[in-house]
């Protein structure tokens, strides 16, 4: 999970924050990625997305809804998962990036 953190601070969309019990990575001033220490990841995927994927999703033993709409939850425990995570963190970028775009 840390070295995901560590990818993530790399790249030059996201800003990082830190709390007392998460790390957190914004995008165009939105938050997109919640990571706490017990092997878990919250993505903001958009609900769009989540809809589009939802069979895709389901057939991941990784991938769960996550607490609000549009999130998903994401369950890291190797680097196949770490993978995964940062391409679903890719397609949260783009998705995000349009949503917003789509906004103004």
């Amino acid at each position: 999970m840390a070295d995901v953190a560590v990818e993530l601070t790399r790249w030059p969309d996201l800003v990082v924050s830190r709390t007392r019990k998460s790390i957190r990575f914004r995008s165009g001033g939105r938050e997109i990625i919640r990571m706490s220490g017990d092997h878990t990841a919250e993505l903001r995927l958009t609900t769009p997305v989540i809809d589009r994927w939802a069979k895709v999703l389901a057939e991941s033993n990784r991938v769960t809804r996550g607490h609000n709409a549009g999130w998903i939850r994401v369950e890291i425990e190797d680097r196949t998962d770490a993978q995964m995570f940062l391409s679903l963190v890719s397609v949260a970028l783009k998705a995000n990036q349009e949503r917003e775009a789509g906004h103004r």
